[in-house]
């Protein structure tokens, strides 16, 4: 059977990579295991004594809160049997092809290298995030997912695994960056994403963001964001349109994450502003 953690909860219009979540008891059993992609499954809750047994080997240790498995594509565990506490898995699929279109390069886990119980505190964090966005609807939109989803393939395949050479050595003219400038400010009332920016320039979406991130000093989104305030105070100040009106104008996902962003950003409230 293919590796299945749990079920699915990202959904239509997720544009991160997809995610699993599993519960289980304190005590279990199983067995024929696949891994059809690439794999990372963060652990939470309770501590578990955990045997696996792959092919000849037979590997036994102990699974705590915190702690990363990497499972590179076509991993087979003919059993898992596990016994300590409760506990909770999220895992994450990278499809190949995903990954060669958001790296500009194919990139894999290094094969067979089966890596359980990492104590990786960046991997954790960025899933998470990502499952954070998940439960909430993803409001802060897709750039931020999409963000997220490519500092965790980049570090993953970085420290991990085997990354091929992107070929992306052009460096974007200043008329490009304007073009770029130019989308941004026709499109903000759109759910940018990343990978939207990047086609603009006809780079990846990885190698767009390094790019990026030295010519601007900020990454997209926080670029995005900055702009999408900007374009609000000037709205507000109009007084023709509702704060409601004012975040869908603006691209925010809703009037709350514009009071949020902007009360971040400027120190105030929406309505404080206007009445300023």
């Amino acid at each position: 059977m293919t590796l299945k953690c749990g079920e699915t909860i990202t959904a239509e219009g997720w544009k991160g990579w997809p995610l699993r979540v599993a519960h289980f008891a304190g005590q279990g059993r199983t067995e024929g295991l696949v891994s059809a992609d690439d794999a990372v499954l963060v652990w939470s809750g309770g501590r578990s004594e955990v045997t696996l047994q792959q092919q000849a080997q037979r590997h036994r240790f102990r699974r705590r809160p915190g702690t990363v498995d990497l499972m590179p594509k076509g991993t087979v565990l003919e059993e898992i049997s596990w016994q300590g506490q409760a506990c909770t898995c999220v895992a994450v699929s990278f499809d190949s092809a995903n990954v060669e279109r958001a790296l500009g390069a194919p990139a894999v886990l290094e094969p067979e290298q089966l890596r359980v119980a990492l104590p990786d505190t960046h991997v954790v964090e960025l899933v998470h995030q990502l499952e954070a966005q998940v439960s909430a609807g993803q409001p802060w939109g897709s750039l931020y997912v999409e963000a997220l989803s490519l500092t965790l393939a980049s570090y993953i395949y970085a420290r991990y695994g085997t990354r091929a050479a992107a070929g992306q050595d052009r460096s974007p003219t200043p008329r490009e960056w304007q073009r770029l400038v130019e989308f941004v400010e026709d499109h903000l009332d759109h759910d940018l994403a990343l990978c939207d920016l990047a086609a603009v320039m006809g780079y990846s979406p990885d190698h767009f963001a390094r790019l990026f991130k030295v010519a601007f000093g900020s990454t997209p989104y926080q670029y995005v964001l900055e702009r999408r305030v900007a374009r609000a105070k000037l709205l507000l100040r109009a007084r023709a349109h509702s704060i409601a009106e004012v975040a869908m104008a603006c691209g925010f996902s809703s009037q709350a994450h514009l009071c949020v962003t902007f009360k971040t950003r400027v120190g105030v409230t929406p309505g404080a502003y206007r009445r300023t």
